[in-house]
């Protein structure tokens, strides 16, 4: 009866898992304009940081290995946020904290990104009114795009 009821118990957690993952998985990516309003402000209110867009980084559990991994980069501050990485799954913004003068090694980002599971796609800058993305290569050169900046 014993083993019955163990096999029950397993059978019920495994069937169960792909439905937890499912609803992860299934929520969409943030809208462009969502993401830029929500970048824009964050730039505003922050010095010395660096603000990065992560394609999939949808549920706080996602952020426990693209914390992990981008606290350990040369020039985090670990002094600030947690670790020196503040995440926000609702606008897929990761906003590392700089020391002063910090500078991010792109190649590192994306790599460390990519060791989580993620996608860095684009870090945001503010220039003269404008909102840039400096859009990620795989040979970790940018492009830079101008967004018009958001009130």
């Amino acid at each position: 009866m014993k083993f019955r009821s163990v096999l029950f118990a397993f059978a019920l957690v495994f069937s169960s898992a792909p439905l937890v993952q499912a609803s992860d998985d299934d929520k969409p990516e943030v809208p462009v304009e969502v993401r830029l309003a929500a970048a824009t402000k964050v730039l505003k209110e922050s010095s010395e940081i660096s603000l990065v867009y992560v394609k999939g980084l949808v549920c706080p559990s996602c952020a426990i290995g693209i914390r992990k991994n981008l606290s350990k980069m040369k020039g985090v501050d670990k002094k600030r946020f947690r670790d020196g990485i503040d995440m926000n799954p609702e606008t897929q913004l990761v906003t590392i904290a700089l020391k002063e003068n910090g500078k991010v090694d792109y190649k590192d980002l994306i790599e460390r990104v990519e060791d989580a599971g993620y996608d860095a796609i684009e870090e945001y800058k503010l220039h003269d009114g404008h909102l840039d993305a400096h859009r990620f290569k795989k040979d970790a050169s940018v492009d830079v795009v101008h967004h018009e900046s958001r009130k």
